[in-house]
């Protein structure tokens, strides 16, 4: 039999990496939606990109729907695309702040983007691949893995 805390560090592992390739990318979209004010925990590169995707899709269509009922034209920022930039706004840092934790960074470091170059790096730390190792933004994860420790030494 494994110690406990080589067999609860894989598991949680394949458990993680099974949870985000298994959904669809309206199902990352709708995640999004449901965990919009969570900003602990992770968010996978996949769900993370999907609901980016679709939320730029959704913009660009209410766009065109605006322009199309008040004649404004393509570089016009539109009433239901900016109302619904609005609303999408919280969610979409949330899951940026998400995603970084996957990645092994705080969220702060979300501020990079109001720098305009600091975008750069933001980039590659979303397409980075998932950590599989525990870190500090797991939250009740670490705690578990503690106590797993404890009991095996």
């Amino acid at each position: 039999m494994q110690p406990i805390e080589q067999s609860y560090h894989v598991t949680k592992a394949e458990r993680f990496k099974m949870e985000s390739s298994n959904k669809r990318i309206l199902e990352h979209y709708i995640d999004m939606w449901s965990r919009g004010r969570d900003f602990r925990g992770r968010s996978t590169r996949a769900a993370y990109w999907s609901a980016s995707i679709v939320n730029l899709l959704v913009s660009l269509i209410l766009g065109a729907i605006s322009a199309a009922i008040w004649n404004l034209d393509s570089n016009d920022l539109g009433p239901l695309e900016a109302i619904y930039s609005l609303v999408a706004l919280v969610p979409m840092i949330a899951l940026g702040v998400r995603r970084l934790h996957d990645v092994g960074r705080s969220g702060k470091w979300l501020w990079l983007s109001f720098t305009g170059v600091g975008i750069i790096p933001l980039i590659w730390w979303s397409l980075k691949p998932s950590s599989t190792e525990l870190n500090i933004w797991d939250g009740s994860t670490i705690r578990d893995a503690k106590e797993a420790m404890t009991v095996v030494s």
